[in-house]
């Protein structure tokens, strides 16, 4: 498990339930929003894009994670 790279994202659902803002993943040079519904595991996360499409990404597929606010 990638500590760092899941703490990034324990401080984006933070930020998305407090100041109502977007978690952005930075993956493969683009950025997808995501729902705040999302599952850490061991070697990946499971979440829901904005537009409804189920994703599962490996941590090291993560290049960044940050909020709209």
């Amino acid at each position: 498990m990638d500590l760092g790279k899941r703490q990034a994202l324990q401080k984006a659902l933070t930020a998305a339930t407090d100041r109502g803002a977007q978690i952005i993943i930075r993956r493969g040079g683009l950025d997808i929003g995501i729902l705040p519904d999302f599952v850490c595991f061991e070697t990946y996360v499971e979440a829901t894009a904005v537009d409804g499409q189920m994703l599962t990404l490996r941590y090291e597929e993560i290049e960044d994670v940050k909020t709209t606010a």
